[in-house]
């Protein structure tokens, strides 16, 4: 079976059958697994919710491309606190001694988030000895619920190492760092599907809106870490 499976995401039952082939190996049990537990762990957190609060959601993945632009952003000089409860200068952090890939998710959500995480240990996974030289933070958009207790579980879903960083902060800290990366939207529940890459040294930003495949930010990736 070909390891590098190419696919684009048509809807979240797609993309589970999709990645089937590569969950089923024993190293990347812990993953299929969070899959399961994100989607059970979200209905509850979402019950009562109507069904229109995830419509944008829902045509975020219906779309089949993506699109890829660079832009230029100036990093906030915020603190934000990692999943250990750890203060972290969010500049140094993004223009630090690496390349970096960074995208936003929150907890609860049970649509394009676990699909994006779950697409970031993929991109890991097809960098192999590579990846250890793209940092990879992912930027909660729903800090009040979203402790660092939260988020180390769902990282521990995911089976993100430490490098990983799952960050969270002040509701305006980080309403601050959405608003500078045109990712604020005003509420969670129209949250677009949004990756961002910097090359280590350059002010430039790559950036991917929409649902790109593992393997589409892989290629991406290497860009990014000549």
């Amino acid at each position: 079976m070909n390891r590098r499976i190419q696919y684009q995401v048509l809807g979240f039952g797609l993309f589970i059958a999709a990645m089937v082939p590569i969950w089923a190996q024993p190293a990347d049990h812990a993953m299929q697994t969070a899959m399961a537990d994100e989607h059970h762990t979200g209905h509850h957190a979402m019950h009562g919710m109507s069904a229109d609060e995830h419509a944008a959601h829902r045509a975020a993945m219906a779309k089949t491309d993506f699109h890829v632009s660079m832009q230029h952003y100036a990093v906030p000089d915020v603190d934000l606190i990692d999943r250990s409860g750890t203060p972290v200068a969010l500049r140094a952090l993004l223009e630090g001694d690496q390349a970096v890939a960074v995208n936003f998710i929150f907890t609860t959500c049970t649509t394009i988030c676990p699909v994006m995480t779950a697409t970031f240990a993929q991109m890991r996974k097809e960098l192999g000895p590579e990846a250890d030289r793209i940092r990879l933070v992912s930027i909660t958009i729903d800090p009040e619920h979203d402790t660092p207790v939260v988020l180390a579980g769902y990282a521990k879903r995911f089976g993100a190492s430490q490098d990983w960083r799952f960050l969270t902060g002040k509701p305006s800290d980080v309403k601050r760092v959405l608003r500078i990366f045109d990712a604020w939207t005003g509420s969670k529940t129209s949250h677009r599907p949004i990756t961002l890459m910097r090359r280590q040294g350059d002010n430039q930003w790559v950036r991917l809106e929409g649902l790109a495949s593992g393997t589409t930010l892989a290629e991406q990736a290497r860009t990014v870490m000549q």
